[in-house]
């Protein structure tokens, strides 16, 4: 469905006001909800936050509106945070982290297939290698330390998502050995902070 700016009336800013009932939506499954649906949450949500920022840095530059503008952006914030709260309480900041990079890389897709100008459009095509590389990243850090041999469910069915695989779009030798060097780093931190807690410490 299309929205067209000129034909759509538009709601009253007074019925637009949402209730805590309503603001509270049931969040999807993270086990099982389709990859884009986590994806159009994601996209909706930095939509009304930056609407907000937006809506901030316009009342700071029009005394005149800052009114009106305080009235719209009580409504935006009501709207960020049922979209916000779609998230569910068990999905970790990793795997939210992997919905983002899958975020970025369908939208950079997209955008590249239609961009008209070559140059430019060659530029998103280059610009995804990151996004891959950094999908590819989170999806091996994720394996080692949450999934315990499983992938992210939403994410790997929509893309191919191997850890250190020759497939990937950068230098794929180097990836294995620096998460191997993060979750032993991180072993070693959480062994320091215990036994600086143990009570017998050899000093007495």
């Amino acid at each position: 469905m299309t929205l067209d700016l000129v034909k759509e009336r538009g709601i009253p800013l007074d019925d637009q006001s949402l209730s805590w009932k309503e603001m509270v939506g049931r969040p999807y499954s993270k086990l099982d909800v389709d990859a884009f649906t986590r994806v159009r949450v994601i996209l909706m949500n930095g939509i009304e936050s930056e609407q907000l920022r937006f809506l901030h840095v316009a009342a700071r530059m029009n005394r005149e509106l800052r009114e009106p503008l305080a009235r719209i952006r009580r409504i935006e914030q009501q709207q960020q945070t049922l979209v916000n709260w779609l998230h569910p309480a068990d999905q970790s900041p990793l795997e939210t982290t992997l919905g983002y990079e899958q975020v970025a890389i369908e939208l950079t897709a997209d955008i590249a297939q239609k961009e008209p100008d070559p140059y430019l459009a060659q530029t998103h095509r280059f610009g995804l290698l990151e996004d891959f590389d950094h999908l590819y990243r989170y999806a091996a850090l994720y394996d080692r330390l949450e999934a315990q041999g499983r992938l992210d469910n939403a994410a790997a069915r929509t893309r191919e998502v191997e850890d250190g695989s020759s497939r990937s779009p950068v230098i794929a030798g180097r990836r294995l050995a620096e998460i191997a060097r993060l979750v032993q780093a991180t072993s070693r931190f959480r062994n320091r902070i215990r036994n600086s807690r143990s009570p017998d410490r050899g000093d007495a």
